[in-house]
């Protein structure tokens, strides 16, 4: 059985991260209907393009790792967990679990980042019944009942 190398994301995973997660998404019910007017291939490319951005949003709440394969160092494994603001940070103000935390960039890096971002084409198909729309109220509603570490 192999085993993996568990470790924080950088920005400059986002291109592999999206090869690896967006085919697994692909899979998804959910996922499906709302990305069948696209191709795989297509989202991969956006979503390449959103995930630096997305690694550097909340950074207070948000951690990030990834699972890499130990004979060629490639992805093969992504989380992300949101910890409840309770436990994001220490006493001090440190953040808690900071081997997990995607490292800062400069702010003129970060900016050139949502830059690329906003010219992404995200258009989720929202005429089925079982729209991300739907599926996201009820996962907010869910969460709100108590604190949760996410996945």
């Amino acid at each position: 059985m192999a085993s993996y190398t568990i470790t924080h994301c950088t920005v400059a995973d986002s291109a592999e991260l999206s090869a690896n997660n967006i085919p697994a998404f692909w899979q998804d019910p959910h996922w499906i209907l709302a990305w069948k007017h696209r191709t795989l291939e297509h989202q991969i490319g956006q979503v390449t393009k959103r995930f630096p951005r997305n690694l550097l949003n909340e950074r207070t709440i948000k951690r990030h790792q990834k699972a890499l394969d130990p004979e060629t160092g490639r992805i093969v494994g992504y989380a992300r967990w949101y910890l409840p603001d309770a436990s994001a940070t220490n006493a001090d103000g440190t953040f808690a679990w900071p081997e997990a935390v995607v490292p800062a960039v400069t702010p003129e890096e970060e900016a050139e980042f949502r830059r690329i971002a906003s010219t992404v084409i995200w258009d989720p198909n929202n005429e089925s019944e079982e729209t991300p729309d739907r599926v996201e109220e009820t996962k907010k509603e869910i969460l709100a009942r108590k604190p949760y570490m996410r996945a």
